[in-house]
């Protein structure tokens, strides 16, 4: 490694830059949860569901693969392969709530069975947009498949 990559590196590193790999796990963009729709995205309560609008933006990386930062829902790591992202750690999950914030939460299907992390998680996976229901009947409209976990405390 030439001096010019290795102070690339560490300021890359220091200031918090993305680092891209030959990984297969890495990459390609860091989304975040306000990336994922514009207007309305609060629901008020059972059957109030907003006109949800994926953003263009998302509407782009859709496919693609993406990281994003949260929190896992300690409620739902079922099986170990699958468990919902959320934004922050008392961010209601909203399959046990009536009223929340689309815009909060992900799914999140992992390659690999794993155990719930308490505090923040990077997921890396690729994007999946769109309605969908999974096969316990839950509704979602952002979803990462074939995902990597790993905590980013």
């Amino acid at each position: 490694m030439t001096k010019r990559h290795r102070i690339s590196l560490i300021v890359a590193l220091i200031t918090g830059f993305h680092v891209m790999t030959n990984d297969p796990a890495s990459a390609d963009v860091r989304i975040k949860f306000a990336d994922f729709y514009v207007g309305e995205t609060y629901q008020g309560g059972v059957g109030m569901t907003p006109d949800l609008q994926l953003s263009d933006a998302i509407k782009k990386l859709n496919g693609k693969t993406v990281e994003i930062l949260g929190f896992m829902d300690g409620i739902l790591p079922r099986d170990g392969m699958h468990f919902i992202l959320v934004r922050e750690p008392s961010f209601a999950c909203p399959f046990h709530a009536t009223s929340f914030d689309w815009a909060g939460f992900a799914s999140i299907f992992l390659r690999k069975p794993t155990e719930y992390i308490d505090g923040p998680v990077r997921i890396t996976g690729r994007l999946d947009i769109g309605e969908k229901k999974d096969e316990m009947g839950l509704v979602s409209y952002v979803r990462l498949y074939d995902a990597a976990i790993s905590s980013a405390q």
